[in-house]
């Protein structure tokens, strides 16, 4: 739903890559139907996807030479005119935005290619939010940022969607760092779901023992947000 916040959880080779790029429309769906807003996205062209869909892997790359501002300025492709139109003032404007909001404004002019992981993944997520779609799919897009970082893109997310009505699902392997900010969860295993619902009342030690059989796992909740926090046993 708008504003709803998904973490996506289970443990490699579970099908949460698969399950998201079947979503975005990059892999097809072996079954059932992907729909957004009642419409069966596959019945629509790829361009009327973009302008709802934005999906970020855990990584972005260009085959040519571009800079930071070049490379968000490709998600403005989506708003509409040949992919090779000349930018608008509006679009000039809203990369400035995201990449503010995304804390790579000062990487604009910096070449793609030279900068570290995690300024990749912010200028990435400054791309999705510049393209305008509201469904934010993020494939571990926020696992190479540092902790300041990571913290203050999924307090951004969180607004997004308590704000402005966004939908964000996310996988991420750093339960923690999910169970801070997704107000629902969805949990894998070997394809199938093994829970589903508001993320308090899924995440628990019972469940986390079907996701990962034999990691000694503990489950209490934070001391100020009463997130759950997962810990190992010694």
């Amino acid at each position: 739903d708008a504003g709803g916040f998904l973490a996506l959880i289970g443990p490699n080779g579970s099908g949460k890559s698969t399950l998201l790029k079947a979503v975005a429309g990059i892999l097809p769906a072996a079954s059932g139907s992907v729909r957004v807003q009642g419409v069966d996205t596959t019945t629509r062209e790829l361009s009327w996807r973009a302008t709802k869909i934005a999906y970020l892997g855990a990584d972005i790359r260009a085959e040519f030479p571009m800079t930071a501002f070049e490379a968000v300025l490709l998600g403005r492709s989506s708003a509409g005119g040949s992919f090779f139109r000349l930018a608008s003032a509006a679009d000039l404007a809203r990369v400035e935005e995201t990449m503010r909001l995304c804390h790579c404004w000062d990487l604009r002019s910096r070449e793609l290619a030279k900068l570290s992981g995690g300024e990749r993944q912010l200028v990435a997520l400054a791309r999705a939010l510049a393209q305008g779609a509201k469904i934010l799919l993020l494939d571990e897009a926020l696992s190479r940022m540092d902790l300041h970082h990571q913290a203050a893109m999924g307090r951004l997310l969180s607004g997004l969607c308590r704000d402005q009505g966004y939908a964000v699902i996310l996988v991420a392997h750093d339960l923690n760092l999910a169970a801070e900010w997704a107000s629902s969860a969805l949990l894998l295993r070997e394809g199938r779901r093994v829970g589903f619902g508001p993320l308090r009342e899924v995440l628990t030690e019972k469940a986390l023992g079907l996701l990962y059989p034999g990691a000694p796992l503990s489950v209490v909740p934070h001391p100020q947000s009463g997130a759950p926090r997962v810990f190992f046993r010694g």
